[in-house]
């Protein structure tokens, strides 16, 4: 066997463990906000793809806008853009979304900014869907507020709890009827 394949073997080999890896890492770690520990934001690795992808597309830019031997740049500089484009729309939504489920409701902001808060009480349409083999809960308020996630990603327990007590008695829990 040549090196060359050796080495692609050793590369896919660490990248199909890596993967796994990096996935249960996250969920085992979620990412909190220091400033309000009660919010869950989205995992570290978004906004560290977002950064590479803005240093490669500021230093793209830099190469096809400055350089003068290519015969035709426009390509170098359009992709260089959508490179630089690709890393803000990355780290936007990484700065701007979390979500904080409460005891008698859930906050969260979405990824333009919007901040929301939907009472349990108000609640009136959940699901819980697969999507790519993971769980999706889809909750809408009464206001036509709506929120969709992974639970298996954030810590749910509070909203969970909500809908087990509308299982179980064929209502939402009013506000402060769920104990801590």
């Amino acid at each position: 066997m040549s090196t060359v394949v050796l080495t692609k073997v050793v590369l896919l080999i660490v990248v199909v463990a890596l993967v796994p890896a990096v996935a249960w890492w996250m969920r085992r770690h979620p990412n909190g906000s220091k400033q309000h520990p009660d919010r869950q934001r989205m995992p570290r690795l978004v906004a560290v793809f977002g950064w590479i992808l803005l240093a490669l597309g500021v230093l793209m830019s830099l190469v096809a806008f400055t350089s003068d031997d290519a015969d035709d740049p426009t390509a170098f500089r359009i992709t260089s853009v959508a490179i630089l484009f690709g890393g803000v729309l990355f780290l936007m939504p990484y700065r701007n979304w979390y979500v904080a489920p409460e005891r008698d409701a859930v906050h969260y902001r979405t990824v333009l900014g919007r901040e929301g808060r939907i009472i349990y009480s108000d609640i009136v349409d959940y699901r819980m869907t697969e999507v790519n083999g993971q769980p999706n809960l889809r909750i809408t308020a009464s206001n036509g507020a709506k929120l969709a996630l992974n639970p298996a990603m954030y810590d749910m327990s509070p909203l969970l709890a909500a809908i087990r007590f509308k299982e179980a008695r064929g209502r939402w829990p009013l506000p402060g009827e769920l104990s801590g």
